[in-house]
């Protein structure tokens, strides 16, 4: 995982980053917020999320709820669906149609959004932004990390939470730096 300046710019969260941070520390999202930038979750996300009764709960978790552009649901609707899902599909086209910078894990998006010229965060960057930004102290941070890793096993390896520590504790020793 490489390291990118902060991402300041507002973002769209998909459904993995979404329900990885919820299931580790919700609060966590509401820090990133307020110290990263704004974040958006689609509505159609927002609803695949079992792990939250509605938008009103992601809001108070301080994520911003929009509703799709009709004509990009019609879009995706239309199109090929291949490897990637409606909501995948729709929030690259809000991230595009925004300026947003797409938060996901998912490596069909994140190809898609390559091609579209989207801009990326990986969740860990993201969390590793909040704590650039002075936002999570750095044994916090690395603490949910390894959370996210205990419920997300298949995806969040230990190798990509080894880069991650070694991206905070680099970060730390800059900090401490005269």
């Amino acid at each position: 995982m490489k390291h990118r300046p902060a991402a300041h710019n507002p973002m769209i969260m998909d459904a993995c980053v979404l329900i990885d941070f919820i299931k580790a520390d919700p609060s966590v999202l509401r820090l990133i917020a307020e110290q990263v930038g704004p974040v958006h979750v689609i509505s159609p996300v927002a609803e695949e999320v079992n792990h939250v009764e509605n938008g009103e709960e992601l809001a108070e978790l301080g994520l911003t709820v929009i509703e799709p552009e009709m004509e990009d649901a019609y879009a995706v609707a239309a199109g090929a669906s291949g490897p990637t899902s409606f909501q995948d599909r729709l929030c690259l086209l809000t991230a595009k149609r925004h300026g947003f910078t797409c938060v996901t894990n998912d490596t069909n998006l994140r190809k898609l959004c390559k091609q579209e010229r989207v801009p990326l965060l990986w969740g860990l960057e993201l969390l590793a932004e909040l704590h650039k930004a002075g936002g999570i102290p750095g044994k916090e941070a690395e603490k949910i990390a390894q959370a996210i890793r205990a419920t997300n096993p298949k995806h969040i390896t230990a190798g990509i939470v080894e880069d991650f520590t070694n991206i905070i504790r680099r970060q730390e020793s800059q900090r401490s730096r005269p």
